[in-house]
């Protein structure tokens, strides 16, 4: 299970380097799609992070181990994963090794890509609970070479450039599809428990800004408090109020990294009516105030 509130002075060097994840959200926003390649590590090691994008990772060489929405997941050589946008992803250890390339998909263009090839979707609830497909040699090389061609275009001028970004990644989405089947991995069809996790999970992101109560999204799905947060217990181990002051704790966090902001303005941003309702919630939640935990990020 992640852990939400770990000390962030364990971490080592090497991970506080900057990442594209967080480092090239601006030419992500900008271009659409991007494949980064050559990537040697995780955004954050031992802390839980979220990003806008989905984001499509071919591993080279090496392992990672890591968590998504808790899950376990050991991400090995000529594994290929697709990471659905706001999931909460938390990275523990890697070999010296690791390298990867990655495909960051802005939501912008992940829109274009629903209206003009739906078909990309149709599976889309698997990768909720299945993330990683391992590839044969074979397969990998052909993955590969698809991520080679979506980085030639992505860089491209031509006028025609999203729409053969989109082609492609149709191509690697139906291409997927059949490399589960032949390496024995079963579609995943969710059960009405495991449908309303994703509903609340979605929920949590259009609206923590709004509400931080079981009861507000309980009353979305017409369930009472009590049975909502039971089936979510259930379901995922963690406790509904878990799911969703993690998530705020999240992205204020991501919000403090930025020192351009005031922590009245995180404060703000986050929906919080003032400064010191924040900083009770952010203590109350990590063990430290947001002004604590800025200095400590000024130590790294």
């Amino acid at each position: 299970m992640i852990t939400f509130a770990e000390n962030l002075t364990k971490m080592t060097t090497k991970n506080r380097t900057l990442h594209p994840l967080t480092n090239e959200t601006d030419i992500i926003d900008k271009l659409g799609l991007v494949v980064f390649d050559n990537v040697r590590q995780m955004p954050i090691y031992g802390e839980p992070f979220t990003t806008p994008y989905t984001v499509i990772v071919l591993n080279l060489q090496g392992w990672l181990k890591t968590e998504c929405n808790t899950r376990p997941v050991v991400f090995r050589k000529h594994d290929i994963a697709v990471l659905s946008p706001h999931n909460i992803l938390c990275a523990h250890e890697s070999s010296d090794d690791y390298k990867t390339m990655l495909i960051a998909i802005s939501p912008t263009f992940q829109e274009e890509v629903k209206r003009r090839h739906p078909a990309i979707y149709r599976d889309s609830y698997h990768y909720y609970y299945r993330q990683d497909i391992p590839l044969t040699d074979k397969q990998f090389n052909t993955v590969h070479s698809i991520f080679l061609l979506l980085q030639s275009v992505s860089r491209s001028d031509s006028t025609h450039r999203w729409e053969m970004m989109g082609n492609l990644l149709e191509v690697l989405s139906l291409l997927l599809q059949d490399y589960r089947h032949e390496n024995g991995i079963a579609d995943h069809s969710p059960s009405p428990r495991e449908e309303l996790f994703i509903n609340f999970h979605q929920a949590i992101v259009a609206h923590f800004r709004e509400s931080r109560e079981v009861k507000f999204y309980a009353d979305m799905f017409h369930l009472s408090p009590r049975h909502f947060a039971t089936v979510i217990k259930k379901q995922t181990n963690v406790n509904a109020l878990d799911w969703i002051s993690n998530y705020v704790i999240i992205q204020a966090k991501s919000a403090l990294a930025r020192f351009d902001v005031s922590i009245q303005q995180v404060a703000y941003e986050l929906g919080f009516p003032d400064q010191a309702t924040f900083s009770r919630y952010f203590k109350h939640n990590t063990g430290l105030s947001p002004k604590e935990f800025r200095e400590q990020k000024i130590t790294w």
